[in-house]
């Protein structure tokens, strides 16, 4: 899968949920019924947004690559 490619580890739980650790954030990944949600933790902080199925995969990856 894609999230693998970027380094994400599956939740060993929940299927649907994804985590992706790098060294200034991290990021949970959530496959929803309508959206695909990324919730980015940096310095204690948590910035949630929601992404459209409609969007491409490419966007998606780089908006979460992008960060907080």
């Amino acid at each position: 899968m894609w999230l693998t490619d970027l380094g994400a580890v599956k939740d060993v739980n929940n299927p649907s949920k994804w985590y992706l650790l790098l060294s200034n954030w991290n990021a949970t990944i959530i496959f929803e019924q309508e959206d695909l949600v990324v919730i980015w933790e940096s310095e204690g902080q948590e910035t949630k947004r929601l992404f459209s199925y409609c969007i491409n995969r490419e966007d998606v990856e780089n908006a979460i690559l992008q960060g907080p």
